[in-house]
């Protein structure tokens, strides 16, 4: 049921990410290598930022933890594709200021291993529509034929989490606010992410 309830909770939110244009770009016939690193840059400094003061707090209760770190995936291509790779970390304080409990947190990874399962659709399409050395992303890889089974253990620990509705309503509140941080990223809405830290 909580899941049901999460999924219907963040469809909106979900729906629009997809509509972002950077989102739509990535997926359409004419994605470049221009495309792929903007939308990779922008990610980063949100992915490597939640490892970073994220993590440590969801460690105990998600035992494989750091088998699910991406960062240094991104790192790997965009330093594929370019010479120049910028640092976009996000501040501790808006990290700290986003996900004040481990429910908030969890919101928030149920998203980025969500994305997982997207990022098999995606790397296909890259692998038609890009050069063989773009095409091969291993961010959007991901766990590659591990990624149906690390979906599975992570809804285990996942839906064992929350032990009443009110830690139900903060794991959905981390989730949607994930989704709409994620959408600004991509559409470089800076004002609107240090609005979080305020």
């Amino acid at each position: 049921m909580f899941i049901q309830n999460l999924r219907a909770s963040t469809a909106e939110c979900h729906k629009e990410l997809e509509r972002n244009n950077l989102s739509m770009a990535l997926l359409s016939d004419n994605v470049d290598e221009n495309i792929y690193h903007t939308y990779l840059t922008r990610l980063y400094g949100f992915v490597i930022g939640f490892e970073r003061y994220v993590y440590p707090e969801l460690n105990q209760h998600f035992t494989n933890i750091n088998d699910r770190k991406k960062a240094h995936l991104i790192e790997d291509d965009l330093k594929a594709v370019s010479n120049i790779f910028k640092n976009t970390l996000l501040s501790e304080v808006f990290f700290r200021a986003t996900y004040t409990n481990v429910y908030k947190s969890a919101g928030a990874l149920y998203v980025l291993e969500g994305s997982t399962l997207g990022g098999q659709i995606i790397v296909k399409h890259l692998q038609k529509k890009m050069a063989t050395d773009f095409g091969n992303s291993a961010y959007f890889s991901g766990y590659q034929q591990k990624t149906g089974s690390m979906w599975k253990a992570f809804l285990e620990q996942f839906t064992a989490l929350p032990q009443s509705a009110q830690e139900e309503q903060q794991i959905i509140k981390g989730a949607i606010a994930t989704f709409k941080i994620m959408d600004d990223l991509l559409s470089n809405n800076k004002e609107n992410i240090l609005a979080y830290e305020n």
